[in-house]
């Protein structure tokens, strides 16, 4: 993980988009970060992050700033550790009012399969690894950057 962090030569105060661009290079994968209201937030399919050579992240625009900026890190960490596909998706503020839901900011190592039956021990361990580096990545990013987002 330190390898990938280091790939990524991340300066103190890049933009989100600098960083997806970078990872982009680095992984040689086309990243789209969507933002969507809720009407279509509704309709996004959970699950799904890379299909291909094409990643889409999906945020949902009504979601506090702070929390979008964690979704993007959180998938562009998954995108870096060369994983398809994210447990937690699709990622929305609201799943922090239900507990289950809720894995996505648990911290490294706070996923546990026991905790949520319905995901493997594989899958736990594939979002401990994204949500350790998606903290590396956030301390970097200058968050008026999502703004826009």
């Amino acid at each position: 993980m330190d390898r990938l962090f280091e790939e990524l030569e991340a300066e103190s105060g890049t933009s989100v988009e600098r960083l997806a661009d970078r990872v982009s290079a680095l992984t040689r994968m086309d990243i789209e970060i969507d933002v969507l209201d809720d009407a279509e937030w509704t309709a996004v399919a959970p699950f799904v992050l890379a299909e291909g050579d094409r990643v889409r992240i999906p945020v949902r625009g009504s979601d506090p700033r702070w929390f979008r900026l964690h979704a993007v890190t959180h998938e562009l960490a998954h995108v870096l550790c060369g994983h398809s596909r994210c447990e937690t998706l699709p990622m929305a503020f609201d799943h922090l009012k239900n507990p289950a839901r809720s894995r996505a900011l648990a911290g490294a190592g706070g996923v546990s399969a026991a905790a949520s039956p319905e995901i493997s021990a594989a899958e736990a361990e594939a979002e401990a690894e994204a949500e350790e580096l998606s903290l590396r990545l956030s301390a970097f990013v200058h968050a008026p950057s999502l703004a826009h987002a």
